[in-house]
């Protein structure tokens, strides 16, 4: 019995195949007819002539309109008559015989033996083209007797199958990892401890060590032949190129080392198991003796379990952070607590003392302006035994705000003990510290708290007196004060050297 190759079967059966989809294509009307191509050369006639009888029409020569749809008719042997029709469907110019062979035709559509073509320019409608055919008629090659379609079908025979076998017998070669890796090649690579695939040009695999497939939980048969890209490898997101390492390789040449990549698992995963698999990839590309390369080597050092170390490292270091930052928010928090008159918000004393000792030195040397203001709630005891204490506290609340709100970007206002309160007033001269504190003034004493207006005396004073630290000009505001309250009380002053002697 002969033996037939595999390529010449595999030829002949998809040979067949072919023939039966073009028979089914033939049977079900998707191949051209020859009505079909007599449709489609009336339409480019009736088309062309539209084009050259606007052209007449255009220059208004009736005598080439004539001469044209005469030639036209002589020249197509399917073309019965053609006539030209103004707008108002009056004959322009027609052929002998035209009125006779229109007859039958459907009005104002096309057919295929009367074709009616309206005549357009610069979107001004000439005219309309009727032309009239003989009926279609279906032609049979004369070569052998044969039809075109049974010598196509012939042609698809003897070309398919010359081609599909050359294709084939490539690729069967090609496919044949045996053929090109020999035996004591395999048993080298499965000594190695780690993953190796050997890969064609065409990225294919043609060799899977044990160490891989093993560590895969695949065979040999299911791998081999297939593109590399198959197996679904992931990248690293740092790797800055989406070309895996072996495409690297086979492209430029280059040995590519330390490639981070990974693949997904499949089937069951292990209690505790990462979900895919980590590798660091060498790929080196093969050359043959005239320096072209014809694949590739490439191994996989299983990184899974350093991975998960790592990944367990960073989620403990996030965690670490995340405490590091709530502790830096609780010492923000408590920091602001710390440094905070908690009724009113405002800075408390100790405060107030940490925000002079570092500014005044500074403005002392520089000379700049820097200003201190002094306020006091008027006749706050007796709000207090009038009203009590709870009432007292909001009245204290409603003048720390009011002062606040008159404050700029940079100065500060500090609740210094009771009704007393200190505003320190950077870059700011005498005369307007004197302004704020005025303006302050007639804030609260339009103020009406809990059903009490109340009012406010305040005593300003600047570095210009030649106070030497903190405590010496919030004594001087402070003096200044005191002379506001001599005053009669609801006013501001400024403090001058003639007040140390008297208080």
């Amino acid at each position: 019995m002969i033996q037939i190759p595999p390529a010449i079967r595999l030829s002949f059966g998809l040979v067949l195949l072919t023939l039966s989809i073009l028979i089914l294509a033939q049977t079900i009307g998707l191949t051209p007819s020859d009505e079909t191509q007599q449709l489609q050369l009336r339409q480019n006639v009736a088309e062309t002539l539209a084009v050259q009888v606007i052209f007449s029409l255009q220059r208004n020569d009736p005598i080439a309109l004539d001469a044209l749809l005469i030639n036209t008719v002589s020249r197509n042997v399917d073309m019965l008559s053609a006539a030209v029709f103004d707008t108002y469907n009056g004959p322009l110019s027609q052929t002998k015989n035209h009125p006779r062979h229109w007859r039958g035709a459907i009005s104002k559509k096309s057919t295929p033996t009367h074709i009616i073509l309206p005549l357009y320019s610069d979107q001004k409608k000439l005219g309309v083209l009727k032309i009239s055919f003989v009926k279609l008629h279906s032609s049979n090659s004369n070569f052998l007797g044969l039809s075109n379609f049974v010598i196509l079908a012939l042609f698809f025979s003897i070309s398919g199958f010359i081609a599909y076998w050359v294709f084939i017998k490539r690729t069967l070669k090609h496919l044949d990892p045996s053929a090109v890796i020999p035996a004591r090649v395999k048993n080298a690579f499965n000594i190695l401890s780690e993953g190796v695939l050997i890969l064609d040009q065409r990225h294919q695999i043609v060799l899977a060590n044990s160490s891989l497939l093993d560590k895969l939980k695949l065979e040999e048969k299911q791998i081999l032949g297939r593109h590399a890209n198959q197996l679904k490898w992931q990248l690293a997101a740092h790797v800055k190129t989406r070309d895996m390492p072996w495409e690297m390789a086979i492209n430029t040449g280059i040995t590519q080392r330390n490639i981070k990549i990974s693949l997904k698992k499949h089937g069951d995963i292990e209690y505790g198991e990462a979900d895919s698999w980590a590798f660091q990839v060498n790929a080196v590309p093969i050359q043959d003796d005239g320096g072209h390369r014809q694949g590739t080597i490439v191994s996989f050092d299983d990184i899974s379990e350093l991975e998960a170390k790592n990944k367990q490292l960073e989620v403990m270091m996030q965690k670490m952070e995340a405490v590091q930052l709530t502790l830096k928010k609780k010492n923000q928090e408590l920091g602001y607590l710390a440094s905070r008159d908690p009724l009113t918000d405002c800075f408390n004393r100790r405060a107030l003392f940490e925000f002079l000792d570092n500014k005044f030195e500074t403005a002392m040397h520089a000379k700049a302006q820097f200003t201190c203001i002094m306020a006091d709630i008027d006749h706050f005891k007796n709000v207090n035994d009038t009203y009590g204490h709870t009432v007292g506290d909001e009245i204290i609340k409603v003048v720390a705000r009011s002062i606040q709100e008159s404050l700029r970007e940079g100065d500060i206002i500090a609740r210094y003990g009771g009704e007393e309160f200190c505003v320190v007033l950077p870059r700011t001269s005498l005369d307007q510290a004197s302004i704020v504190a005025e303006r302050c003034r007639a804030t609260i004493e339009a103020q009406i708290c809990q059903g009490v207006q109340v009012t406010s005396s305040f005593g300003v004073t600047s570095l210009v007196f030649g106070a030497t630290n903190p405590q010496d000009l919030i004594t001087q505001a402070d003096e200044a004060l005191y002379l506001s309250k001599e005053s009669g009380r609801n006013c501001v002053s400024q403090w001058n050297p003639s007040l140390a002697s008297k208080i």
